[in-house]
């Protein structure tokens, strides 16, 4: 699964990276230990073109009686989402880009559970596949949400454990975030292991609460 991740790259460095016009607005907060019911930046489509918007992680479905009650899913299986009956509409008409920069999991050792910063190698920020919902649309109490779709592990992945987030390339973009493609189905794939790597670091990352840059530096093992 996926649940926590950073993500400091600046604003300008996202729109630049999605072809979106400079909009000017505040930057984004440097998140280094984003959690599952926060809200946080994703990219999604809005007049043909990419846009940002602040959602809630944690999937509440259009359907759901009460948002406070029921599952509300943080991670779905990109291998199933066609045959799901909470996903098959999402991943074909709304998919999403969540920005960032890297991605936790914690591999069983010897003394526990060691959390690990895995990235790409070269540091830049990369941008994973979700699915995005509304809850009340159009009434004063809208709630937008998204959740994150996991794959299998690449090489580096699978080191520290069995499932990791959908990456999506750059070639893959528009089509990804296009709401006429419906079939996305070759880019539910694992990214390639070559641009990544995978470290352990601080078990300051278990506690929510902790959020600097000193999560992502390296620890021994």
């Amino acid at each position: 699964m996926c649940g926590r991740y950073g993500r400091w790259s600046r604003r300008q460095r996202i729109e630049e990276l999605l072809g979106i016009e400079p909009s000017g607005l505040d930057d984004f907060a440097p998140l280094y230990n984003i959690t599952p019911g926060v809200n946080t930046w994703i990219v999604r489509a809005k007049d043909g073109k990419p846009a940002i918007y602040p959602y809630l992680w944690g999937l509440v479905p259009y359907w759901s009686k009460d948002p406070k009650k029921g599952v509300r899913p943080v991670n779905a299986k990109a291998e199933t989402t066609y045959e799901h009956p909470m996903f098959r509409k999402l991943i074909r008409e709304r998919r999403c880009l969540i920005p960032a920069d890297c991605y936790y999991e914690w591999k069983r050792t010897k003394i526990g559970k060691t959390p690990y910063c895995i990235r790409m190698v070269d540091e830049s920020p990369f941008f994973i596949g979700g699915m995005w919902d509304v809850w009340h649309a159009r009434e004063p109490e809208a709630l937008f949400t998204f959740t994150v779709l996991t794959t299998l592990p690449n090489d580096v992945s699978v080191t520290v454990h069995d499932r990791m987030p959908l990456i999506v390339q750059p070639k893959d973009y528009a089509r990804w975030l296009d709401r006429e493609n419906a079939d996305v189905t070759d880019i539910l794939a694992p990214y390639p292991a070559n641009g990544m790597v995978a470290y352990p670091v601080s078990r300051r990352v278990n506690d929510p609460k902790n959020d600097d840059a000193k999560l992502i530096e390296p620890e021994p093992v």
